[in-house]
């Protein structure tokens, strides 16, 4: 009884004829939809701006926090060269990178990299954009602590770059390091351990005695820089293959 009805409702139907110049005109209007128009699409600036409005405000709070309060311990009176200025200076870098690790190990929370390669922009990308963005505060912070330095404890600016770029690089090599070979439940984990031990080497060095800030040390000081930015470089490669490099931007359909 239903389909006598519905073959009925279906003969009652008027289906027009086949007309050849709709359909190409159907075309032709087609072709002429801009489905991707240009001023749509986010810019790398955006892009940039945008990662980094995901990055957690309290990792930023901390990390100006801390800076603000090691940049007034520099100033103080009884803050001085032969006391703790040095191993201040040297342990304040590993532990904003420290800050750092945290943001950073969200991204290999299990379940982020199906979604990041599915989006438009690759895993590289999102991580490369946030290692740039911690990277401009980190500088941002070594270059205040150096014209604060020379200028109100007249010391010299290189030893203030070395003395504070060295421990923070290794640290960083540490944790890129710890990226390339651990599983993603313990980086963070890890990374805070490095620099636990990290910044407690240096803290026992100078209780013990040991002239770490030496001058004749300076060498030394400065074949582990190297070695640690060599390191960084090798660690940052690996990462970007690790995460997909250029291959997640082709198969992903990602535009410069």
């Amino acid at each position: 009884m239903k389909d006598r009805e519905l073959k009925g409702k279906l003969q009652q139907l008027h289906i027009p004829k086949y007309d050849e110049h709709k359909l190409e005109k159907v075309i032709s209007e087609a072709k002429n939809i801009d489905f991707f128009p240009g001023n749509q699409r986010m810019t790398n600036t955006e892009f940039f701006f945008n990662q980094v409005g995901f990055i957690s405000k309290k990792v930023w709070g901390l990390k100006i926090i801390f800076s603000l309060f090691i940049l007034y311990l520099f100033i103080a009176e009884d803050i001085n060269i032969n006391n703790w200025m040095w191993t201040l200076l040297a342990i304040a870098g590993p532990i904003l990178c420290l800050f750092n690790a945290k943001e950073i190990c969200n991204v290999f929370q299990a379940g982020m990299l199906e979604i990041q390669i599915a989006a438009k922009h690759s895993f590289s990308k999102v991580l490369m954009i946030r290692l740039i963005a911690f990277g401009i505060f980190d500088l941002f912070f070594l270059i205040c602590s150096a014209t604060l330095l020379s200028i109100v404890k007249e010391t010299v600016i290189w030893q203030i770059i070395l003395y504070g770029t060295v421990p923070y690089v290794i640290m960083c090599f540490g944790c890129m390091y710890i990226l390339n070979k651990c599983h993603e439940e313990n980086i963070l984990l890890y990374s805070t351990t490095w620099g636990i031990c990290l910044s407690s080497s240096i803290v026992i060095l100078k209780i013990s005695g040991v002239e770490l800030f030496a001058t004749c040390y300076f060498a030394i000081w400065l074949v582990f820089g190297v070695i640690a930015v060599s390191g960084v470089g090798v660690e940052i490669k690996q990462l970007l293959k690790k995460t997909g490099g250029n291959l997640n931007e082709i198969s992903n359909g990602t535009f410069i």
